[in-house]
């Protein structure tokens, strides 16, 4: 049974790889094995920076500076692995996402440029390219559904081996999307 998770209308970048029909699902271990090492590296920042912004958000005003220190370098860290990590994206693989959430996304396989599509159960590996966040997530998904859209097909992935602290990752970021999303909406009415 697939977990629901909540999810997000957001384009990010998405790496595609389909797999043949006779390609086991790798182990936990297995994925684990096979992580490229921006990734893990980039999870493991990302794990780092949350750990320190709750630290921090239980400080006194008093170290006001130290804050906006860390805050700088954080984004000299972010700015390099972003860097790194975009060697990881390959052109030739890359499609965008119409939605994501931890669960599932569905990206957008324009109908001409890019081969053909998966299909549905296919097994796919993924690369989900989290910008804003300074991170990505490396992990299969199986095709739900194959619609078609005006651009193009809508093809709906669910997660089927993931890491759990990518899914907290990507928790994290569709909510962070939610939040700019709504501030958005907010400055639109008051404008």
């Amino acid at each position: 049974m697939q977990e629901q998770f909540f999810n997000v209308t957001h384009a990010t970048p998405v790496n595609v790889i389909p797999l043949p029909s006779d390609y086991p699902l790798p182990s936990e271990q297995a994925l684990e094995a096979e992580l490229p090492e921006p990734f893990r590296i980039a999870s493991a920042i990302s794990t780092a920076d949350m750990a320190a912004t709750r630290l921090i958000r239980n400080q006194s005003d008093a170290v006001q500076d130290l804050v906006e220190i860390i805050n700088q370098q954080s984004r000299k860290i972010d700015m390099i692995m972003s860097y790194v990590l975009a060697a990881q994206d390959h052109p030739e693989q890359r499609f965008h996402t119409l939605t994501f959430g931890a669960g599932q996304l569905t990206y957008l396989h324009p109908t001409q440029g890019h081969g053909q599509a998966p299909t549905q159960g296919q097994l796919v590996r993924l690369k989900i390219f989290l910008r804003d966040e300074a991170a990505a997530v490396y992990c299969y998904a199986r095709v739900r559904e194959i619609t078609a859209g005006e651009h193009g097909l809508h093809v709906g992935l669910d997660y089927v081996r993931i890491r759990e602290e990518d899914r907290e990752l990507l928790v994290r970021a569709s909510l962070h999307v939610q939040s700019r999303q709504l501030k958005a909406r907010a400055q639109e009415r008051l404008g």
